[in-house]
């Protein structure tokens, strides 16, 4: 599998970015690995196949921002145990503060960095709805959406459909 640093150009040869990409402006508020920050660059905030959507800090709407979307996780998860998500992600002991939300899907599960070691080195944890289960990735979030795309990353709670045959991004899809 494609690691940071070869994952965008293969991404990107795969799934064509827009031409004028929506982009949000980094004030710093929040950590990104500097592979988030060209995949961001590369396609700004939006939809891959319509299915996963990626945030940006200070994006076009606040739906799509990364830093109101990981407040809004963090406050979310405080209040629950997490048994079963805590249970499927072992090593990585999870704790509310300990992710930030760099994307979610159409069906809200949530794509989040587990916050431990450097940020190139954080890994993905892809939590489904309503905190039902959840699978770690050891790759980048450019890295983890290029394995959903290619099929070579499966998340067992997602559609059988996703991804298509021809994966597209756009902005907004629905638009």
């Amino acid at each position: 599998m494609e690691n940071a640093e070869t994952a965008l150009p293969v991404l990107k040869s795969l799934c064509l970015p827009p031409a004028h990409p929506a982009l949000g402006r980094s004030t710093g508020s929040i950590t990104v690995p500097a592979s988030h920050e060209a995949l961001v660059g590369a396609y700004g905030t939006g939809c891959f196949d319509e299915f996963v959507w990626i945030f940006t800090e200070n994006a076009p709407t606040a739906r799509l921002d990364i830093a109101e979307r990981t407040g809004e996780l963090r406050t979310i998860l405080r209040s629950k145990e997490l048994i079963a998500v805590r249970h499927d992600l072992g090593d990585h002991e999870l704790h509310a503060n300990d992710l930030v939300q760099w994307g979610v899907t159409d069906n809200a599960d949530v794509l989040a960095w587990i916050t431990r070691g450097k940020p190139e080195e954080w890994p993905t944890a892809i939590i489904q709805a309503g905190q039902l289960r959840a699978v770690a990735s050891p790759r980048s979030s450019t890295a983890t959406i290029l394995g959903l795309l290619t099929r070579s990353t499966v998340v067992p709670f997602f559609p059988p459909d996703f991804p298509g045959d021809q994966p597209e991004f756009a902005t907004n899809p629905y638009g």
